[in-house]
């Protein structure tokens, strides 16, 4: 993981935000290829294995194999797809890609020029200075409202999706399998048969008049 990415990571435990403390073991041009994560309030490890963050905790949940894209194509229309669901318009912006939707983090930040978070990638995923490789189990490892996006597959449980609710900032988007329902707190913009697409409420800016 290219070691500017650590920074959008946190602990999966509910406790007071805070950054993650790094051990370095292995680091090539900038990239963590062995090391660990530590929590400095609970004191929770997590480890970097083959420069992939492991915030699974042994629970990480398969992938379906049928689900994967079979080339290139598959992934750029997969990222176009990301990109138009998540209204991915800002460059820097941070969006989180998991399962299927991970195949194409490579693709949707060069496109959108955004960073990307790889949850439960497939084997020989490409990471970059942009894109990170994480394995998860239920929690999403990030700071809640830090992130522009979220897009699950049905691999994940109903947890992820609370989760992701969490982690996207007021007025993003998450994208949901259609096996779960998407939380009563989202506005559903659309569906289909496989997926539903639908936004966190906008941040509410209360106005007052002068001298009141």
């Amino acid at each position: 993981m290219f070691i500017e990415l650590l920074d959008l990571l946190r602990c999966i435990n509910e406790h007071e935000d805070t950054w993650l403390v790094a051990s370095f073991k292995a680091v090539t041009n900038r990239f963590v290829v062995e090391g660990t994560l530590g929590c400095p309030i609970c004191s929770a490890e997590y480890p970097i294995r083959k420069g992939i963050a492991d915030f699974s905790a042994g629970l990480e949940h398969p992938r379906r194999e049928g689900d994967r894209p079979a080339g290139i194509h598959d992934r750029e229309d997969l990222a176009t797809r990301a990109g138009a669901f998540l209204n991915v318009t800002e460059p820097g912006a941070t969006v989180v890609l998991g399962g299927t939707w991970a195949d194409a983090a490579l693709e949707l930040s060069l496109l959108t020029e955004a960073r990307v978070l790889a949850l439960n990638p497939k084997a020989g995923a490409e990471e970059s200075e942009t894109v990170g490789l994480l394995r998860v189990g239920s929690g999403i490892p990030v700071a809640p409202g830090a992130v522009l996006g979220v897009a699950l597959d049905a691999s994940f449980p109903a947890e992820t999706v609370a989760s992701a609710v969490k982690a996207v900032r007021p007025g993003g988007r998450i994208v949901g399998p259609i096996e779960i329902p998407p939380p009563g707190e989202l506005a559903v913009l659309a569906q289909d048969e496989v997926y539903w697409v639908a936004q966190k409420a906008p941040e509410v800016i209360k106005l007052s008049r002068a001298g009141r």
